[in-house]
């Protein structure tokens, strides 16, 4: 039974323990207080600021969503789903992407740039790998602004490969940086 002097200890030992303040609460702090003070440029900046200090604190690459598309897609979230997964021997298999967390590389004259090198990992249900290949694709983009919207288009045709189901492993290598990050995509080739 949890007795008075029990409780009393562990008040106690709340009280001791220090608070661990970071620079997340502090900017999400700061936020509120622009907020109250009804500036919502300020808040906006500093919640800009606030999204770099995650984004740039992850030590790889995220992914928010990946899925199988019709085509590619027109821009970030701008997409078509498919509605299986199954492909004919030798047709094309688009996929849609959406990665976070990248690192920006200089273009100059006040650009940036953001570039993943594209490995494709093709393997069985069970998980055996059939194959490997390196740098398969390049995504690149250049722009005045830190983008946090980047939609990776990626398309893989698979000569050879007989009917049967599959897994796609992508593995975007930040050009920018030492990160990189990985997404499977479960596949079925029929004739």
């Amino acid at each position: 039974m949890f007795t008075k002097t029990a409780a009393a200890v562990v008040l106690g030992l709340s009280f001791a323990l220090p608070v661990h303040a970071g620079p997340i609460v502090d900017k999400a702090t700061e936020i509120e207080a622009l907020m109250a003070a009804d500036d919502a440029k300020g808040a906006m900046d500093a919640a800009h600021a606030l999204m770099a200090t995650v984004w740039e604190g992850g030590k790889d690459i995220g992914i928010h969503q990946t899925v199988l598309v019709t085509e590619p897609a027109a821009g970030f979230g701008i997409y078509n789903p498919r509605l299986d997964e199954k492909y004919k021997v030798g047709e094309p298999i688009l996929i849609y992407a959406e990665p976070f967390g990248f690192s920006y590389g200089s273009g100059g004259d006040g650009l940036y740039t953001i570039g993943f090198v594209v490995d494709l990992k093709v393997m069985t249900e069970a998980g055996e790998v059939l194959g490997e290949l390196p740098a398969v694709a390049n995504l690149d983009l250049t722009s005045r602004y830190q983008n946090r919207e980047f939609q990776a288009n990626l398309t893989y045709t698979l000569d050879g490969i007989t009917p049967g189901q599959y897994i796609l492993e992508t593995t975007l290598r930040d050009k920018n940086s030492a990160k990189f990050g990985s997404f499977q995509n479960s596949i079925e080739i029929v004739e």
